[in-house]
């Protein structure tokens, strides 16, 4: 009989929503032995800001700049490596006996493609290019507060420098504001470098049958940062190694490029001294959020309290409701978009391992712009999954205190990510958010309700 009731609980737990009165609801249709009651119940969990050094800093996109936070006076610095691809069995070059000079270059450049720019677009800012003496290894688990000179040597200087500024006024406002303009960044590179690759295609074409013999063979990639400048970070979505040359059939100039693209491997690096954010992280009266590496919020769920209390738990519910920002900047940080509430033990596995969301122990909800807040409309998995590690813990651990040698048992992390989808839209992975958001959330000295629907049998 119990089977049958649990097949109409569906129907139940829907109507909960509609009656507050829940205590006799399906009364009519039940026999008197098996009695089902319906019971919401509100439960607080806590909060508090965490401190995040750093993430794992592969990602789509790739930043560069500088810009000091005038709330905190924090610096935030981006930098990055990127190694490029080659067509697997492609021409990359045309014949020697079409190239003026066989292998000569005329122009070799570092062309970095974006769509947004953060802060002010008309800042003067520096950039400075070093060759890799190193490669970035597949495999290997790259964060973002990497050690960089372990990859090049500063010792010898810059490659290239590049004075420029995000708006590029050498060209017409209107060739500027048409939608098929893609604004770039261009760093001159010694033209012997475009000189030397042609030369190493001509000697053995077999290094450009692939990125990994491109990479290993001809180049590395090339470390980019800024050394000037603040108030104006790029979010890049491609850097490209042109290199030009003069066609012998009608003395024109052709450019072959080379991408850096998700075959490949490239890495942020971001620096933003903590002592700066920690102020931030001892405010009780709220959490943080902060973005692309800073701060994020720790949530302690109330299993004992939830499980001890009920028999069956149908769907529990957790909203995290945002402050309105009231600060007063010329250049706001943004909102993140989605944001992952994982299982406190799984939350550098997750991006490492490039795992989807399983709504058991990792869930994702994005930001609701009406309300102002994530919503969590059911983590009952959750709550379940948290009281099984309890439970699994206690019986490998006899007689021992689980909230002082397991602290994380029944904690979660909330951290801002991206979504990333394929053709048809559906979900293939989560990575970091790194753009420059920053979201103030009710927390702290106040408790964060948690709306749980039981059903047991009477």
């Amino acid at each position: 009989m119990k089977k049958y009731f649990a097949y109409i609980l569906i129907l139940l737990v829907g109507l909960v929503a509609c009656d507050d009165n829940t205590g006799t609801l399906g009364g009519s249709i039940i026999p008197n032995e098996d009695i089902i009651s319906i019971d919401t119940a509100t439960y607080q969990a806590t909060t508090r800001s965490v401190a995040i050094d750093s993430v794992l800093g592969k990602t789509s996109k790739v930043y560069l700049g500088r810009f000091t936070d005038p709330q905190t006076e924090s610096v935030f610095e981006a930098d990055f490596i990127a190694q490029f691809n080659c067509a697997e069995g492609g021409n990359v070059f045309p014949p020697s006996k079409d190239v003026v000079g066989d292998s000569i270059a005329v122009k070799a450049e570092l062309r970095l493609f974006f769509t947004t720019i953060f802060g002010d677009p008309t800042n003067t800012m520096t950039a400075e290019v070093y060759k890799l003496e190193q490669t970035l290894q597949e495999g290997n688990k790259y964060y973002t507060n990497l050690d960089l000179e372990q990859f090049y040597n500063a010792a010898e200087g810059p490659f290239a420098t590049k004075v420029y500024v995000a708006t590029d006024y050498s060209i017409e406002d209107s060739e500027r504001e048409d939608e098929e303009h893609y604004p770039n960044v261009t760093i001159p590179l010694p033209t012997e470098e475009g000189t030397r690759i042609m030369g190493l295609y001509r000697r053995h074409p077999e290094y450009f049958n692939n990125a990994s013999a491109f990479i290993e063979n001809v180049c590395p990639g090339y470390y980019v940062k800024t050394s000037k400048g603040d108030g104006t970070v790029l979010y890049i979505n491609q850097v490209s190694l042109e290199i030009s040359f003069r066609n012998a059939q009608n003395d024109s100039v052709y450019t072959t490029s080379f991408s850096s693209s998700e075959e490949v491997l490239q890495t942020n690096r971001f620096s933003t001294k903590a002592e700066t954010l920690q102020p931030l992280v001892d405010d009780n009266s709220c959490t943080y959020l902060k973005t692309p590496a800073g701060i994020f919020t720790e949530a302690t769920l109330p299993i004992e309290e939830i499980v001890a209390e009920n028999d069956s738990i149908n769907a529990a519910k957790i909203f995290f409701q945002c402050y309105n920002d009231t600060y007063d900047t010329p250049y706001k940080f943004g909102t993140p978009e989605t944001l992952l509430m994982i299982h406190k033990d799984e939350m550098f596995t997750f991006f490492e391992k490039n795992k989807l969301t399983d709504d058991i122990s990792s869930f994702y909800a994005a930001y609701n712009h009406t309300y102002n807040r994530y919503e969590y409309n059911n983590i009952a998995s959750l709550i379940t999954y948290c009281n099984n590690k309890r439970q699994a813990w206690l019986a490998s651990n006899p007689g021992g205190d689980i909230d002082t040698e397991y602290p994380d048992w029944n904690k979660v992390m909330l951290i801002p990510v991206t979504v990333a989808t394929d053709s048809s839209n559906g979900i293939v992975g989560f990575r970091h958010d790194f753009n420059l958001n920053s979201v103030r959330l009710v927390g702290g000295t106040d408790k964060i309700d948690i709306k749980v629907i039981t059903s047991k049998f009477n």
